[in-house]
């Protein structure tokens, strides 16, 4: 098995949660020991320490853009925000630069609802950003090119 370190929110809206699993059962499938931070492993020290040494204990990285922070009115910076916009957690951001940082093989994951600003925008960083809707049972079919080629680069 290939321990990746899973950047995502511990808490994601119910209605996109649902299907959580099977993206969980897609990464079995490949061959990979998912880690994340507060999902089944329990931190002992600062966060940003914990994921430095959990990151390095780790083949590669999967930066997995859930809604988390949702905005109902206000700018980004001179433009209005869409009606009802949603961000992904700050820790994403943070998690995403340090994996991209430490070299390691890097997939990012952006639910189509989320905005994507930072590392989630197209050419930000040397990394693809594949959208995903994980609302509906089989989304994590979509995923399957992109886990292979990660498989492959972690196997390097």
């Amino acid at each position: 098995m290939i321990d990746v370190f899973v950047s995502r929110p511990n808490w994601i809206p119910s209605g996109i949660d649902a299907h959580l699993p099977e993206f969980y059962e897609c990464l079995e499938q490949y061959g990979f020991n998912p880690k994340t931070i507060g999902k089944n492993i329990v931190p002992m020290s600062s966060p940003f320490d914990e994921v430095v040494d959990l990151m390095n204990k780790c083949t590669c990285t999967i930066v997995l853009g859930m809604p988390q922070i949702f905005i109902h009115a206000g700018n980004i910076k001179k433009d209005p925000v869409p009606k009802n916009a949603m961000l992904p957690t700050e820790w994403n951001q943070i998690e995403a630069a340090i994996s991209i940082m430490l070299k390691k093989p890097t997939l990012m994951l952006l639910h189509k609802s989320v905005i994507g600003r930072g590392v989630f925008e197209r050419g930000a960083a040397n990394v693809f950003v594949h959208e995903f809707d994980s609302s509906f049972k089989g989304w994590s079919a979509s995923l399957e090119p992109y886990l292979a080629a990660l498989k492959e680069k972690a196997n390097a």
